[in-house]
């Protein structure tokens, strides 16, 4: 998914848009931890696979401390790299939820500044049929009403 903005030609309708960048920033959200806890679940058994190794290979008993530390250096790059990617798809849901939350209120304002016009109309409406009524009165034409 792009972090680009809005683009009005390839999208119909804006509110859409940003709903499903949300779904899949959740979604986006959601593989992130599971391949973070499935990192940390074999980081915890790839230790235990390095101390079974340690034996079995001179190079690893030799230089045992070297091997534990680069270990644990690769582990900790690989959770720094996954803290910056969630760091990332939060701010994109982040962002996504606010021009979500921004389409909405122009959405509903537009639908407000629809009805208001559309009650102008009707007022207008409303005038002219009494104009007319009363011109009519004026010029001596018999009402339309009954008259008692």
């Amino acid at each position: 998914m792009s972090t680009e903005s809005f683009d009005p030609n390839l999208h119909a309708d804006p509110l859409q848009f940003w709903e499903e960048r949300v779904k899949a920033s959740r979604w986006m959200i959601s593989k992130t931890i599971a391949l973070g806890v499935f990192a940390g679940v074999l980081g915890i058994l790839g230790q235990g696979w390095l101390e079974r190794a340690a034996p079995l290979l001179p190079i690893i008993s030799q230089n045992y401390g070297v091997w534990q530390l680069s270990y644990l250096l690769a582990l900790i790059l690989i959770f720094l790299i996954w803290a910056l990617a969630m760091r990332q798809k939060m701010a994109l849901l982040e962002n996504s939820k606010h021009h979500m939350h921004t389409q909405q209120r122009i959405a509903q304002h537009t639908a407000r500044r629809k009805q208001a016009a559309a009650e102008a109309r009707q007022r207008r409406a409303e005038q002219e049929k009494i104009q007319q009524r009363e011109a009519a009165i004026k010029r001596g034409e018999p009402s339309k009403k009954f008259e008692y």
